[in-house]
């Protein structure tokens, strides 16, 4: 299945794809939807465009059931997911979130592929919110608590009003490493005096009412 779907990719993309789609061949092993993130963050990191790596998985899941699976069972969003991120820390690095307005067209561009794989983007995604009530100087602190936490390629964005918003998939996975980002704020010497409140917010259901409910969230 590989073989075959490494010479359409040569095919039709040339050899630097071919090389690329070579190079994770055995990532793909096993077509388990949580390695798509690492794997779209590295492509971009090599300067794949996105609609070129979709179109490279469309292709394989065209010839492979069980990896047409994988990404219909969030494989689409991790794999998008992870590109943006590899591509905005080339752009911004990690040092803190990256701008608000790149954070709102991830979620507009996730929106669509979700929609367009005939998924609920509120039931795939959502946002975690660390309120610091205005403490702009408490921001990096929770930033770097917040990469430890989340550490599967998450895009983080800091607001005007100080808030840290961070874009997840709605997995198992999302209650336990927000209650270890709680605990981390909870247990720094730097915060004592400075509650900072964390919580997951539900997304809005269309893609219409995105900007209107991350305004809320900034101001």
């Amino acid at each position: 299945m590989t073989d075959a779907w490494l010479r359409d990719v040569r095919s039709e993309w040339g050899e630097r794809a071919y090389r690329a789609a070579a190079d994770i061949v055995d990532v793909l092993a096993g077509c388990q939807a949580a390695k798509l993130q690492g794997v779209g963050a590295d492509l971009a990191r090599h300067g794949h465009r996105l609609e070129d790596v979709l179109a490279w998985f469309r292709l394989l899941a065209s010839q492979s059931r069980a990896f047409r699976t994988a990404l219909c069972d969030g494989g689409i969003v991790a794999l998008a997911s992870g590109w943006a991120e590899g591509m905005l820390r080339d752009e911004f690095g990690l040092a803190g979130g990256t701008p608000l307005e790149l954070l709102r067209l991830r979620l507009q561009q996730q929106f669509e592929l979700t929609t367009s794989m005939g998924e609920a983007p509120e039931r795939v995604l959502a946002l975690v919110v660390a309120d610091t009530a205005g403490r702009h100087d408490c921001v990096t602190r929770v930033v770097h608590h917040a990469r430890q936490a989340f550490t599967s390629g998450e895009a983080m964005a800091t607001t005007p009003s100080g808030n840290l918003l961070v874009l997840v998939s709605r997995n198992p996975e999302v209650r336990m490493r927000t209650l270890q980002l709680i605990d981390a704020l909870r247990h720094d010497d730097q915060l004592r005096g400075t509650p900072v409140r964390v919580w997951i917010e539900p997304l809005a259901h269309t893609a219409q009412h995105v900007d209107s409910h991350l305004l809320g969230l900034a101001s």
